[in-house]
């Protein structure tokens, strides 16, 4: 454990003592000049046998059981013990409708919590990360705005301390309010150390920003998939039982089986390989990489508590680079 420590401070894999929103390490963040392609999106690099394991089948088919299972736990207790008609579009009954689309939103932000957390534990303990951080979106700014920000990765009195605005990725020299969505993407749509809220050392406040935190990336998820899971399912359901009343039947049940199953094996992999594709993992697991070095330590962002602590580092440490310009 020892060890695990010193390590990561020695890659800026740590919590300063005044952070962000959920606690960021101070060795992330990094913003990359290079532009992501089509196949960076498209392959999660080489994957060993256990990591196909780990992501597919426990992560996939093993979510899909668990999440099979809960929901026809959760459908018996609202269609087999009622009276009330069920139907499939009226709202003030019993619908499926409507039951469907509030599985989508709630199944998916307590997922992204619970599979989140368990990868991030996993990760310390045996799972290695993907051999690049993916989603491959390190050219998206990790600030709302060059002069720094409590919701992004680095503090206002920190780039101020630096002397320099940090760069921007992709939002540099755009409108605010692109800059401010290219950074929402971002935090949304990457794994990071931020949704670790059970990890050791975190004060009470950073835990529960974490949990809130990763809570809201569940409930991105679930905006950006709403709009296929639900239209699918209503099309291939309201044909068969639209009209009918399905009360004292096993109809409703199995229609919520089978589509929290495949909720969950659809949508807890890409959770889990956000995961292992964050920033803070990729870096823990493979410090040598060149994307680390892609900046100089004259453009990187320096705080406070790095340089009261950069000598308890080896000395090859180069202070943590934040920012990169092209």
């Amino acid at each position: 454990m020892a060890h695990v420590e010193l390590e990561s401070r020695a890659h800026g894999l740590y919590v300063a003592e005044k952070a962000p929103l959920a606690a960021p390490f101070v060795g992330t963040g990094i913003v990359s000049a290079r532009k992501s392609t089509w196949r960076d999106w498209l392959s999660l690099g080489p994957l060993t046998p256990y990591q196909i394991f780990y992501v597919f089948v426990m992560n996939g088919l093993g979510a899909m059981v668990l999440s099979a299972a809960a929901n026809f736990g959760v459908a018996c207790a609202m269609y087999r013990t009622t009276d009330i008609e069920i139907t499939m579009w009226i709202l003030k009954k019993n619908t499926i409708a409507g039951d469907m689309g509030v599985t989508v939103i709630i199944q998916q932000l307590i997922t992204m919590i619970i599979t989140s957390s368990l990868c991030h534990h996993d990760l310390r303990h045996g799972v290695k990360a993907f051999t690049r951080p993916w989603p491959p979106m390190m050219h998206f700014p990790s600030s709302p705005m060059p002069e720094g920000s409590w919701l992004g990765s680095t503090l206002p009195s920190d780039v101020q301390r630096a002397g320099a605005p940090l760069y921007m990725g992709n939002a540099q020299g755009r409108p605010r309010t692109a800059q401010w969505a290219l950074w929402f993407l971002r935090a949304m749509s990457t794994g990071s150390e931020r949704n670790a809220f059970l990890l050791k050392g975190l004060t009470f406040r950073q835990r529960v920003e974490r949990l809130l935190f990763t809570a809201l990336q569940g409930l991105w998820v679930a905006v950006l998939t709403f709009w296929w899971y639900w239209p699918i399912a209503i099309a291939i359901v309201a044909p068969i039982y639209g009209g009918r009343d399905l009360r004292g039947t096993w109809i409703g049940p199995i229609i919520k089986l089978i589509f929290g199953g495949v909720l969950g094996l659809l949508t807890n992999p890409f959770m889990a390989m956000m995961a292992l594709g964050a920033e803070s993992e990729v870096r823990r697991h493979y410090p040598d990489l060149e994307l680390w070095r892609e900046g100089t330590p004259g453009n990187c962002t320096v705080t406070e508590h790095e340089r009261n602590n950069v000598l308890l580092m080896p000395e090859s440490y180069v202070p943590v680079i934040r920012v990169e310009k092209p």
